[in-house]
């Protein structure tokens, strides 16, 4: 179905997307662009790749398909690229955690050879680079596919098949829908891992153990990555936080009161709709 997989930067998401699919399509050739020498010449040693360069221009010429792993910040200038190189109607895809502003900014381009659907496959690590990458890491995880009225329905099925090879669990959502949904379950857990961490007073922070490391863990992830997410996806972010401070509000009440059923009633009921996820 494919000739050429050409991946746009090869940390913790390309570099297993890279491994992944010298798994998956074992007769595709595989080409990673990143400006990392370090990290090219450790995809060439796993040969995760068929060939590296740092240049997106000459390593996604004639490609058919090609992913973007890089923060979503970074998309315009390096899709203006691929377009000249790509062979006509390449199927052109992401990784990011953010759909509507990506949308918005490549439905205002007039592409002459690609054809852009937007992905996010719900996998990742707080670790990073190439060297935590994992060839099984998105094997059967959820991935989302966004669809609005200028994806090109050809390229939708061609993304299915891709991402199907990795995973059964394929969702189809509106940009809008998606950073809604994401924003709630993804971003909104990353902000409060991250201001729990600030909440500790520094000498407690000795004696953390394993529920503190668990509950923070995505705290440690890296900043060039989550600020521009946090940024792309603010006004969803910003309610989700406003709901969150209600519960935390909520929980204060029942902590204060003199009874302590609703107390229980609360941490039950958190409890319950933890299990069923």
């Amino acid at each position: 179905m494919f000739k050429k997989i050409a991946i746009v930067g090869l940390g913790l998401m390309g570099g297993s997307l890279a491994a992944g699919c010298r798994k998956c399509f074992p007769k595709v050739r595989i080409v990673g662009i990143t400006r990392n020498r370090a990290a090219l010449a450790f995809a060439k040693k796993e040969k995760w790749i068929h060939e590296g360069t740092r240049d997106v221009l000459s390593g996604a010429a004639g490609a058919d398909v090609v992913v973007l792993c890089t923060p979503v910040g970074t998309y315009l200038p390096i899709l203006r690229k691929i377009d000249r190189v790509c062979r006509k109607g390449a199927l052109v895809m992401d990784v990011g955690s953010v759909k509507a502003s990506v949308a918005a900014e490549v439905n205002r381009t007039k592409w002459k050879n690609l054809s852009f659907v937007g992905c996010h496959p719900m996998a990742g690590s707080h670790d990073r680079g190439i060297t935590a990458a994992a060839p099984s890491l998105y094997d059967q995880g959820l991935i989302l596919l966004v669809k609005d009225t200028k994806t090109c329905p050809c390229s939708l099925k061609q993304a299915r098949q891709f991402w199907g090879r990795f995973s059964s669990r394929i969702a189809v959502l509106s940009p809008g829908l998606h950073d809604q949904l994401v924003g709630q379950v993804s971003h909104l857990p990353h902000a409060v891992a991250v201001c729990l961490v600030h909440a500790i007073a520094g000498p407690s922070l000795k004696f953390a153990s394993t529920g503190f490391r668990d509950t923070t863990r995505i705290a440690a992830s890296d900043s060039s990555i989550w600020q521009p997410i946090f940024r792309a996806n603010r006004k969803v972010l910003l309610a989700s936080l406003r709901q969150f401070e209600k519960s935390l509000a909520q929980f204060r009440k029942n902590l204060q009161a003199k009874d302590p059923k609703a107390l229980i009633r609360f941490l039950d009921e958190a409890r319950k709709k933890r299990e069923a996820v």
